[in-house]
């Protein structure tokens, strides 16, 4: 299992009271990881950007009164930038090599819809990104003692829970064991019930092979559940909800997958519905993961 290093941490803000929590758990994360934190505000259309060369003061007072209202510890790097904002953001993260990116939403999207929860400038960032990306309407409680991850039977499931122990491992309370990670399986009743065993099997056995071989010295607790219910989306939020879980970790799939998934339309939806912080884990990552639990 790779643990968990946060160097460079980029948060994206409309320089509103949107961007407010965003801003806050970017600057935890940098605070207890000892990271970079990195600001950034992209104007999207010609005459912001106009404005923003001519009265660049205007905008240093902005991102002032952002970081003010977020109480950040932290001495950010701050950018102001031009054009499509998904393409922007997701260039400079590139070019930072950042860990992390983490985008706040509002607690009512009125023009989100099932599939783009947190609206189309940020859906589209999502689905297109190569790191994790981290949505917040509240900000994340650090230090961290309780997370929840949802699997299946699939690759990103299992490699979408190796990023959900390391996280959990690496946000917990200082030397402390006090962190646990409820592993949760949801059976929506839709497979026969061959595959269905199959799947639940699947999911029981990489459960079981990390809490055997890595939980002990990642000092968190692997709580396995498998719950049954039609809707996925619902049960997790509920289960997220009933074990009073801190962060949400959940596995995309890129805009060129298709079918009905719990990591297509669900992940889309507990986003849409939840307030705890969702830690989006995109293919590139959950691919490059999914094969370090074989060797336990």
């Amino acid at each position: 299992m790779r643990l968990l290093t946060l160097k460079t941490i980029l948060v994206a803000t409309d320089l509103t009271e949107t961007s407010t929590a965003a801003v806050a758990t970017a600057a935890r994360l940098a605070d207890a990881a000892g990271a970079t934190l990195h600001v950034v505000h992209v104007a999207p259309d010609r005459s912001e950007a106009d404005r923003a060369s001519d009265h660049p003061s205007e905008y240093e007072s902005a991102f002032d009164r952002t970081l003010a209202v977020a109480k950040t510890a932290t001495l950010p790097q701050t950018h102001l930038l031009s054009g499509e904002p998904p393409s922007a953001v997701a260039m400079l993260a590139d070019r930072l090599a950042a860990d992390v990116v983490v985008l706040g939403r509002r607690r009512d999207e009125r023009h989100s819809t099932p599939d783009r929860p947190v609206g189309s400038t940020a859906y589209s960032f999502v689905t297109r990104t190569l790191v994790p990306v981290l949505v917040v309407c509240e900000p994340l409680s650090l230090p961290m003692r309780r997370a929840l991850v949802a699997i299946d039977a699939s690759e990103a499931a299992r490699g979408s829970l190796l990023v959900a122990l390391s996280w959990s491992s690496a946000l917990r309370p200082p030397a402390s064991t006090d962190a646990t990670l409820t592993v949760l399986h949801v059976e929506t009743g839709e497979a026969s019930s061959e595959r269905s065993g199959h799947m639940q099997r699947s999911a029981a056995h990489d459960a079981e092979v990390l809490q055997r071989n890595a939980a002990g010295w990642a000092g968190v607790t692997l709580e396995r559940l498998t719950v049954t219910n039609p809707d996925p989306a619902e049960a997790i939020s509920q289960q997220a909800a009933a074990t009073k879980a801190e962060l949400v970790i959940l596995g995309t799939r890129s805009s060129a997958e298709h079918g009905q998934s719990i990591w297509g339309s669900t992940s889309a939806a507990v986003t849409r519905r939840s307030t705890i912080p969702i830690l989006l884990v995109p293919p590139a990552v959950w691919r490059s993961q999914v094969r370090d639990i074989d060797p336990f």
